[in-house]
């Protein structure tokens, strides 16, 4: 994980601090923040890998990219609990499963119908990780009926082919 230093409201300089402490730390959207590895000071909301931690609720908070495979969700101030719950993904997996393909779908709805229960239970990480496996197996499915249309349309198109010449 990276180590920032950020300056306070004084312009006094701290650090360095993981950052997952950031906001424990009073560090906002608008802290100037700096790491190794960049030019210059820039405010945290405006750096890309801790763009997950200040992005409002609206547009979601969760950056599957941020940790290299480990996901977490922005902390509250101070606190071990994320700020709101992962998208359970449940509307995708029920129509990549009905329009598109079953056996990939039904995999996709089982983890999405377990993003809820893993948060109440308060494990946070499990319910990212099951969201995002939702969301994956969603678009399996989908990519996979796209590719069987695709095979299908091809079949038809050379069979209408064939008979029009007379094979």
């Amino acid at each position: 994980m990276a180590q920032y230093y950020f300056l306070d409201s004084s312009n006094t300089q701290h650090g360095p601090v993981d950052e997952s402490q950031l906001t424990a730390n009073g560090v906002t959207a608008a802290t100037m923040v700096w790491c190794a590895g960049m030019n210059d000071w820039k405010p945290a909301g405006e750096v890309a890998d801790l763009a997950y931690i200040f992005r409002p609720m609206a547009q979601g908070g969760y950056n599957p990219n941020a940790n290299a495979g480990y996901y977490s969700a922005p902390q509250q101030p101070g606190g071990n609990v994320p700020v709101y719950p992962p998208s359970s993904n449940l509307v995708w997996a029920i129509l990549s499963t009905i329009l598109c393909c079953l056996p990939l779908g039904i995999v996709s709805i089982v983890y999405a119908a377990q993003v809820d229960s893993e948060w109440a239970r308060g494990n946070y990480q499990e319910a990212y990780r099951k969201s995002r496996l939702a969301r994956n197996w969603a678009i399996a499915s989908a990519c996979s009926g796209l590719v069987v249309s695709i095979i299908y349309m091809a079949c038809v198109f050379l069979g209408a082919f064939a008979g029009a010449i007379g094979l």
